[in-house]
């Protein structure tokens, strides 16, 4: 070797070590171990929250295919109005301190009363009906929003995991600075770990920001006691209901010689003062005392805050409203993060883009697991667990939902069936036998949920959300079908054409 090629290879060497050793390439190999530690510690917890919430975006229209016979109409009266709210204080042993009158809408045509730990459905002329079951819909939001555990501690973990889920979203970003340049990259035909790679990192960098809203909005709504508890110390001297009023606006006080509360006077002032407003629910404070008033939350157009409230004496006048849609900003941010987490503000439609984000997140969870297996070809049995869990944990969903239609309890379903098939798993010959076999398994739930609400509710089948949530199955098992065709068909060309025996 000449001294020339010498000296170019060494300034060869010279220049590489210097790239590896720039402070950017450190941070990017920093970032990228952390986010593979975070998300691996935390994935499986991260996948059933977002597979959850995915689901209860739909919450609404659960409820009404899980309850079909419940009566179902658009408007409302104050006649029934006032009829609901005197039955229900009638049937009460104590009043209690709020009384609830929840209106019906477009995505929940029924109406309901509620106070304490009891619930009625309302006729449509406002008698009582049925109690709303604690059946799939409840569970399915009590996972979600406390992972099956104690309110406290399930609000804790899944507010913690708000935090984790933007954490790893900042670390994936800044782990691959290359994202941005390979926006629309999809090595399909290449080996099944750069198909995932594609898959993962082109998910993460389009939905970004979505994946950003639901970590803090998910965060604020499980580690808002915390927060409370740390602004109390910080500036109310550890008094939460100073620095709750101080948030959402102050009760009021009055004292009134009123008896019956003039709900049609409050509608018609309501609707002078705030023309657009649209109303949604009614809380009675403090019914039948002599400090009792009307408080009536209504939604106002273009504003993603919940509602605002509106305080009216029980003679029907306009006392104020709460500030809601504008009080302090942060008044106004606190009250939009509900509507932001769930996508309730554009109709079905932002419904319908949330559940295809919150696919989205669900699979990155998926892929971001799968790319580090397929680096550790010695961990046979952490090959078949995870695509187990991943498999198992819609198939237990609607197991059960299929032990709720027949009155039976789902979390306990649930908590069985997701465990002993995850671990079933680990005792088959492979990942790919594993996937089929949790395909199948979900075809047979999904056609199990189907049919049994077909035969429990025949005659109401024809109700727009059972059609919706029943076509949606179907829809869904015909995926899953066609996916399970797709693998067979991979199969048999690996193996080739059959030879002949002679």
């Amino acid at each position: 070797m000449d001294h020339r090629q010498h000296y170019r290879n060494a300034a060869m060497v010279v220049q590489m070590n210097t790239k590896r050793n720039k402070p950017g390439v450190k941070v990017v190999k920093s970032m990228r171990k952390s986010h593979a530690a975070i998300g691996l510690t935390w994935a499986m917890l991260l996948y059933l929250v977002c597979l959850s919430g995915t689901l209860a975006v739909f919450f609404e229209e659960f409820e009404r295919w899980e309850q079909p016979t419940i009566p179902e109409y658009p408007d409302y009266t104050p006649d029934s109005i006032e009829r609901a709210t005197d039955m229900f204080l009638a049937q009460a042993d104590t009043p209690p301190k709020t009384l609830y009158v929840v209106l019906p809408s477009t995505a929940m045509p029924r109406m309901h009363v509620s106070g304490d730990d009891t619930e009625f459905y309302l006729a449509a002329d406002g008698t009582l009906t049925d109690p709303p079951a604690q059946g799939w819909t409840h569970f399915l939001l009590h996972l979600h929003n406390h992972l099956l555990l104690p309110e406290t501690a399930g609000l804790l973990i899944t507010g913690s995991l708000g935090v984790i889920l933007c954490g790893l979203i900042v670390t994936g970003l800044l782990a691959h600075p290359s994202l941005l340049k390979d926006l629309f990259r999809f090595r399909n035909q290449r080996s099944d770990r750069l198909r995932e790679l594609d898959l993962h990192n082109r998910l993460g960098v389009w939905g970004a920001p979505f994946y950003l809203m639901m970590g803090m909005t998910g965060a604020f709504f499980g580690l808002v006691g915390v927060l409370i508890a740390a602004g109390a110390w910080l500036w109310t001297d550890n008094d939460r209901d100073a620095l709750i009023a101080a948030v959402y606006g102050e009760d009021i006080q009055i004292v009134t010689s009123e008896k019956k509360i003039d709900y049609r006077s409050a509608f018609a002032n309501l609707k002078t003062a705030a023309p657009d407003a649209q109303p949604i629910y009614l809380m009675l404070q403090n019914p039948g005392q002599d400090t009792q008033y009307l408080e009536i939350a209504a939604t106002l157009p273009g504003r993603l805050i919940y509602s605002e409230i509106y305080r009216f004496h029980p003679d029907g006048q306009l006392l104020s409203h709460q500030g809601l849609s504008d009080g302090p900003i942060g008044r106004q941010v606190a009250y939009s993060v509900y509507r932001l987490h769930f996508g309730h503000f554009g109709g079905f439609m932002s419904k319908a883009l949330y559940a295809i984000m919150g696919t989205a997140l669900t699979l990155l969870c998926v892929s971001g697991v799968n790319i580090w297996l397929a680096r550790q070809k010695d961990w046979r049995l952490l090959h078949l667990l995870w695509p187990g869990f991943v498999w198992a944990c819609p198939g237990a969903l609607a197991m059960a939902a299929v032990a709720a239609l027949l009155d039976f309890r789902p979390a306990p379903v649930f908590l069985i069936t997701l465990p002993l098939l995850t671990i079933a798993t680990g005792f088959m010959a492979s990942a790919a036998r594993v996937r089929q076999y949790g395909k199948f398994f979900l075809l047979g739930c999904l056609l199990s949920v189907f049919a049994t609400h077909i035969g429990l509710y025949a005659e109401y089948s024809w109700r727009p959300s059972a059609v919706g949530i029943n076509v949606g199955l179907l829809l869904l098992g015909l995926i899953i079908y066609g996916g399970l065709l797709s693998s067979f068909s991979r199969s048999s060309k690996k193996l080739g054409p059959a030879r002949p025996l002679s």
